[in-house]
């Protein structure tokens, strides 16, 4: 049986106003982190970010892939941070065989098993260009993304949280640790 014009009329407001309660209320959550069910957490993109200073070539520690990868990956060592105790942000090269250079500013949400591209080098401008996207992606372990597995799982991050400070992060990727180390 299909409504008459005025119950549809009447459901489509109530629909319309509890949308609009809805995101009344999402919206005063992000406010004060209280929204309609409860506490809410920001995504990490509404966090601040403050970029690098231009890459460090000196401070590049080469990541290795596993795989069929053709590209080398690195990150400045000297760019490494650690916001929240869940979010690790760098800088990261990706390196084609022919020497061509992808620059990023990067973060690695531990806690989410996330990612995201804050920023990119211009070479040219010689200054960094904020990426508008304020999504986050899930970690993959294959493809391009790759190497964003392996930061998460063997340098990174441990138990969602960041491995250590950036001072630690930074010594574990010098020294080429991977993942917590067996127990002799």
């Amino acid at each position: 049986m299909i409504p008459s014009f005025p119950l549809r009329r009447a459901a489509l407001a109530c629909g319309w106003l509890l949308c609009t309660v809805t995101n009344l209320a999402f919206a005063h959550g992000s406010e004060d982190q209280r929204g309609l069910f409860g506490p809410l957490k920001p995504p990490p993109s509404a966090v601040a970010v403050q970029f690098p200073k231009a890459l460090q070539e000196a401070a590049l520690q080469e990541i290795p892939i596993t795989g069929s990868s053709t590209m080398g990956f690195f990150v400045d060592l000297s760019s490494i941070g650690v916001a929240g105790g869940t979010v690790v942000r760098y800088v990261l090269v990706a390196q084609s065989p022919e020497g061509v250079r992808n620059v990023s500013y990067e973060g690695l949400d531990c806690a989410q098993n996330a990612w995201h591209i804050y920023g990119v080098w211009s070479a040219h401008g010689k200054r960094w260009a904020r990426n508008p996207q304020t999504a986050w992606m899930r970690v993959n372990a294959g493809g391009f993304t790759r190497i964003h597995a392996v930061l998460d799982s063997d340098y990174l991050c441990e138990d969602g949280h960041a491995a250590g400070s950036a001072k630690a992060i930074a010594a574990n990727l010098k020294q080429g640790l991977h993942g917590p180390q067996p127990t002799p």
